[in-house]
């Protein structure tokens, strides 16, 4: 495919500035719905910016972690410790660990300014796919995270990727996931134009995601996204983020009770 794009010159991963465009895309459209959901769109993109913070840090540990097996496998083959050191943390990351470190980066953005936590995850809770979706146009141009062997024309060569096999036709897993994101980012943002109970938008999220990455890991081929007994790293985490969800769509003011007594501060005036 396309790892990398040339610009005045200099080559940029195409994986990083399909990030980058998905984040930008994400700030702008969280910063038009928050006037009309009582907060300042300051503190939309404010508290994107620490979502994205967390989404690196989060994605980055997971990623590590995967990996770690493999590496304490091949321990006797490493002669370069150092490049692997740049290697690991420049690339890899898992989505799921950028997921639960972008919700930490809202929650801490919530409590240091006192403002209603779940209201702000609702608010922000839409742009999580479309900043998936564009990420993983990203995963496609770069040839990771790619599918599992299939004859043309279903099957596509990744013959200028760093990471997938270039002798078989793969299935272009990516896009498939980021169409379903896509879709998922319609429906939450088609439901969040009214105003909903606390947690509702959330609840929905992780639910329907968490079913889509389920199934969708099926088609997956690349070892590095781990696994454990006979399911994926990413299948483990979505049996358990199913029940999260739907316990906040369905208990969503039993939660937002739950979190107001137990972490959030003074409530902010400024907010409706």
């Amino acid at each position: 495919m396309l790892p990398f794009i040339e610009i005045g010159g200099r080559q940029f991963p195409m994986y990083s500035l399909c990030i980058l465009l998905g984040i930008a895309g994400g700030l702008v459209v969280s910063a038009m719905r928050a006037p009309k959901r009582g907060f300042l769109r300051e503190d939309a993109v404010f508290s994107g910016c620490y979502a994205c913070i967390g989404l690196m840090i989060g994605g980055k540990i997971l990623y590590l972690l995967t990996i770690l097996p493999t590496l304490w496998n091949h321990r006797d083959q490493i002669t370069e410790p150092l490049e692997l050191i740049q290697d690991l943390l420049l690339g890899g990351f898992v989505f799921y660990g950028g997921l639960c470190g972008a919700l930490a980066g809202i929650l801490l953005y919530a409590r240091q300014f006192h403002l209603d936590a779940f209201r702000l995850l609702d608010l922000l809770t839409p742009v999580i796919p479309l900043v998936h979706a564009v990420g993983r146009v990203g995963c496609f141009c770069a040839g990771c995270c790619y599918g599992r062997p299939v004859d043309p024309p279903f099957g596509v060569y990744f013959e200028a990727s760093l990471t997938a096999p270039h002798d078989m036709a793969l299935f272009p897993v990516q896009l498939l996931e980021s169409a379903l994101n896509l879709l998922l980012f319609g429906i939450l943002l088609f439901l969040g134009r009214k105003p909903r109970k606390k947690g509702t938008l959330l609840g929905l999220y992780l639910s329907l995601y968490a079913v889509l990455r389920f199934g969708l890991e099926f088609l997956r081929y690349d070892a590095e996204r781990g696994s454990f007994l006979f399911l994926s790293t990413s299948q483990w985490i979505s049996l358990f983020l199913l029940p999260v969800g739907l316990w906040l769509f369905f208990l969503r003011e039993d939660a937002a009770l739950f979190y107001k007594m137990n972490f959030e501060g003074k409530k902010n005036t400024s907010v409706n």
